[in-house]
């Protein structure tokens, strides 16, 4: 058995080869390496607004990865970390789940094609720690696509987006003006980039850099509160700026107190001005007080209802997966019998949720592990991509609480991409811990 000390002394020796590897010229980046690296970016470019793209990429990218994995040994190394691993054991406790899932045999492949994006973490881990760079322009392209989905939907909200023949996209109206991604995608995505960019300002040194910043938290957040329909973004949004505003101001009680009662004013006047904000957190209340069993929030609750049930019944190893549909199925012929679609709901609109039916608690756990491991480094150092993989984080799991953002093509590319590449930012880079710009 290893000793403490011996124990302790691995993360630390990681730490050390890893740093060796990114220094050494005897342990140079190969051009199938730099390949990996240029089809990660243009996959994080691609997400806030093609699918598809979005794909190719990341099939490229995985493709090269693998055989570059087979060999670069530096590489091999830099895969070994908390996240990747948990990453690829979560993705092997899914592949053995569909053993035992109830689920029919289309529905057990599907699932495992969409959890099969789970192999991009450790490549966004292992690039990033292979080449510092990485953490920067992956926050880059991100923010590159981010600005092309809310131009888009500044276009639909002035009438001026072009719609496709062969539907490769879809538009909305002035009303709901979203473009490329449906209004909880646009929300989830454009509140991220407007925090990010938010943060940036409390970093960058120059007035003109820190007002490019906040100009562009604005552009970004504008769709979220007035254009679009989407109450995650609400939701996401306020979250955001709570995190942001614990991570960049000193903490003492009546400054936080005052910090958030700010931000919960700053929501009452986008309650007050918006139509759609208005609308839609209207909507909500009267859902919830009436109960309603075809609103959003009623079938949210039919999916908590019968996803406990399959918890409290098999809370070992779940059903199986690819499950879902099938255990929902009898309650969607009862609440919509003329509507054969409900039958076909394989997610309960909750990650942890779908998670744990199909996997059981244990399954469950090791989600919480990955998503912990994840969050680790970036809460034991201060510098923007530590900050902004907490703000990604909090994002993602408040979000996921009521929307499934891994089975979820858009949501699952986004998180893992940049999650792997600012995590590796946050735990090797010796770069100084920056203080606020702001001085505060």
């Amino acid at each position: 058995m290893a000793t403490p000390q011996a124990r302790h002394a691995r993360p630390r020796s990681l730490n050390k080869a890893i740093a060796t590897m990114q220094d050494s010229p005897a342990f140079p980046i190969s051009r199938l390496e730099r390949a990996v690296q240029y089809l990660l970016l243009l996959a994080l470019f691609c997400v806030p607004f093609s699918t598809w793209l979005t794909n190719v990429f990341a099939g490229l990218c995985v493709l090269c990865f693998a055989g570059a994995l087979a060999t670069s040994a530096p590489l091999r190394a830099a895969v070994r970390t908390p996240p990747a691993l948990l990453a690829l054991g979560l993705l092997a406790l899914l592949v053995l789940g569909a053993s035992w899932s109830i689920g029919p045999q289309a529905d057990i492949v599907s699932a495992l094609k969409k959890y099969a994006r789970l192999l991009v973490l450790p490549i966004a881990v292992a690039t990033s720690v292979r080449d510092r760079a990485m953490p920067a322009r992956a926050l880059a392209a991100f923010l590159g696509g981010a600005t092309v989905l809310a131009t888009s939907n500044y276009l639909v909200w002035h009438d001026l987006m072009p719609t496709s023949r062969l539907g490769w996209w879809r538009i909305g109206d002035a009303k709901d003006a979203f473009s490329f991604k449906n209004h909880i995608t646009i929300g989830i995505l454009l509140s991220f980039a407007t925090v990010v960019s938010m943060l940036g300002a409390t970093y960058v040194q120059g007035a003109r850099a820190r007002v490019a910043c906040l100009v562009a938290g604005v552009l970004f957040s504008v769709p979220i509160i007035f254009l679009n329909q989407g109450r995650t973004g609400y939701v996401t949004l306020f979250v955001g700026m709570v995190v942001l505003f614990l991570l960049r101001v000193r903490f003492t009680v009546l400054r936080t107190i005052f910090g958030v009662g700010a931000i919960v004013l700053l929501f009452v006047g986008f309650y007050a001005s918006s139509n759609n904000f208005k609308a839609r957190t209207d909507d909500l209340i009267t859902e919830v007080r009436t109960d309603q069993k075809r609103s959003p929030n009623g079938l949210r609750m039919s999916y908590l209802r019968a996803g406990t049930g399959i918890i409290v019944a098999h809370p070992l190893a779940g059903l199986g997966t690819g499950s879902f549909a099938e255990v929902y199925a009898p309650t969607a012929r009862q609440d919509w019998p003329e509507d054969k679609l409900a039958e076909t709901r394989h997610q309960p609109h909750s990650e942890f949720l779908l998670i744990a039916a199909q996997l059981g608690l244990p399954g469950l756990l090791l989600y919480f592990a990955m998503l912990g491991s994840l969050l680790r480094p970036a809460l034991a150092v201060r510098s923007f991509h530590a900050d902004a993989l907490v703000l990604l984080w909090a994002i993602y799991v408040v979000s996921s609480s009521f929307n499934s953002l891994l089975w979820d093509v858009t949501e699952a590319y986004w998180f893992l991409l940049l999650a792997g590449s600012l995590y590796a930012s946050a735990r090797f880079s010796r770069q100084p811990v920056q203080a606020p710009a702001t001085g505060t």
